[in-house]
């Protein structure tokens, strides 16, 4: 071989195999459970600027974000910016690996580099991930004493494939699944070890200005922290096609699914949600979902721009099946969330399922307050949440109920519930946080399953059910987050449970500890 053939093999294997700055766009959607999630509620409590700056919120909330549109081309915020830096350092060691060329910056931040990663000329890009996630769960409830693993604890593989603006990623799970060989092949006989995968999509987008996703993910629609009531973080994973799209002049998003939720029986899930931010400190959402019947979706719910309460009309128009097939369950929410200072949120949500002067009222709020407050290095955030779900809110008597994998699709108490819940979070430095949470939660005894029957007495809808089953609960958490892939946290709390089983008079005491854990590269 001669010398110049072997120079030209070394250049061709150098830019092949050598390790590259990573500059491509990031087309990752970060889910409403992902840890970064709760950081960018707190940057929410000050006053950036929406379309530029160092980071962008464009519609904080509706989920899933894509990391792309989180970064602006603004100076990262200095250590002199107390405030900003205590706020943002988490933000920014979290973004840096997959940051455009604007965002990147010379700060070394502590971030777990991905197991393996290459970027080459024409945006293309190939990622490889791997971590252990998951925690240990134990409970005293004073009858007995339980402890497991949480599902999803195990083994965590994540790769990705970019090629122009298309993005190919799948997020899978060696792990634990309880009472997995009830519904799949497990991988080690005589364990709940099973394959499965929370998010797995292809999508495909132009800048932040749109985006199309088909697959599996998670979704919240709402200004709620534990949860909101039309889509919620707390909701099973929906294979589904998304859609976004976003007027940057009017700062506003439009977002669309359209999901199977029990593919045996042809139940089918659709939503459309418009995000509109009329000033930097306020944002004002509505939305619509329904729930119907068909072999696969309907063109007139996957068109997005139809109301959903004409689909059911328009179809019988069409004349091809009667009403009663046609029938659909439509849900409507309307939220805002204000933010009148710095260091202070004020949130709500209103959800109306069924109106009717002839059937029973459904229909449930939620009000919520946020708060921050820094001095030197150390923060100091809070929030408040009180949620309040009349009776018979996501049931439906002819088969449309609000459910995916026998949860609700909105707020997980489900109907006939009100629920209180406090959070004082302090971290007296980047790396460590300290939480402490408190709730008290009636449930009455109306459940998912027992649906308002037209023809019935209407029963008075607000109030509870039966004997409510009323329970307080204490936690505090101790967490140490050193870098992006590094987060451990220990738990311990204690719950007092009064009308078990809504029997009136008796009284259950319990502890409740868990061990949680986050290690990927």
């Amino acid at each position: 071989m001669s010398s110049r053939l072997r120079v030209r093999v070394l250049v061709l294997a150098l830019l092949v195999f050598a390790p590259r700055v990573a500059h491509a766009s990031p087309l990752e959607f970060v889910s409403p459970r992902d840890p970064l999630a709760a950081e960018l509620r707190v940057l929410e409590l000050y006053d950036l600027p929406p379309d530029s700056g160092r980071f962008r919120l464009p519609h904080l909330n509706t989920w899933p974000l894509r990391r792309l549109e989180l970064m602006g081309d603004g100076s990262p915020f200095g250590t002199s910016n107390l405030v900003r830096s205590v706020v943002t350092e988490r933000i920014e060691r979290e973004l840096q690996r997959d940051a455009i060329a604007s965002f990147v910056h010379e700060r070394a931040l502590r971030s777990t580099p991905r197991l393996f990663q290459r970027e080459w000329p024409g945006q293309e890009r190939l990622e490889f991930s791997a971590g252990f996630e998951g925690a240990w769960d134990a409970e005293d409830t004073g009858q007995e004493k339980v402890s497991r693993w949480r599902d999803g604890s195990g083994l965590h593989l994540r790769g990705s494939a970019q090629v122009d603006r298309w993005l190919l990623y799948s997020h899978l799970t060696v792990g634990h699944l309880e009472n997995a060989d009830e519904f799949t092949d497990v991988l080690v006989s005589g364990t709940d070890v099973s394959l499965q995968t929370d998010e797995s999509y292809i999508a495909y987008g132009a800048g932040t200005q749109w985006s199309l996703a088909m697959g599996r993910q998670r979704f919240a629609w709402g200004p709620g922290e534990e949860g909101s009531l039309l889509v919620s973080r707390t909701a099973a994973p929906l294979s589904a096609l998304h859609l976004h799209a976003r007027v940057a002049a009017l700062r506003a998003d439009f977002t669309s699914l359209n999901a199977t939720v029990d593919p045996g029986t042809g139940e089918q899930f659709a939503a459309h949600r418009l995000e509109w931010q009329p000033a930097g400190s306020v944002r004002l959402g509505v939305a619509e979902a329904a729930r119907y019947q068909s072999d696969g979706w309907q063109a007139v719910y996957v068109a997005s721009v139809i109301p959903y309460s004409l689909a059911q009309r328009l179809q019988q128009q069409d004349g091809d099946s009667t009403g009663e097939a046609n029938r659909n369950n439509v849900l409507a929410s309307f939220d805002v969330s204000w933010r009148p200072a710095d260091g202070t949120r004020v949130y709500g949500e209103f959800l109306v399922d069924d109106v009717s002067t002839d059937y029973a009222d459904k229909y449930a709020w939620q009000v919520g307050l946020d708060g921050a407050w820094t001095r030197g290095f150390t923060r100091l955030t809070w929030n408040t949440e009180y949620t309040w779900i009349s009776r018979y809110v996501y049931t439906s008597f002819y088969g449309r109920d609000y459910v995916a994998q026998s949860l609700p699709i909105g707020y997980p108490t489900g109907p006939d519930s009100r629920r209180l819940h406090a959070r004082v979070t302090w971290d007296p430095r980047v790396d460590w946080q300290f939480i402490g949470l408190a709730s008290r939660t009636w449930k009455g005894e109306n459940d998912l399953d027992e649906p308002y029957v037209p023809g019935s007495p209407v029963p008075p809808v607000d109030e509870l059910e039966g004997v409510p089953l009323v329970t307080d609960s204490f936690t505090g958490v101790m967490r140490w987050w050193p870098a992006s892939g590094v987060d451990l946290s220990l738990s311990l709390g204690f719950q007092r449970v009064e009308g078990v089983a809504h029997v009136a008079g008796t009284v259950d005491r319990g502890a409740h500890a868990a061990i949680a854990f986050r290690v990927t590269r």
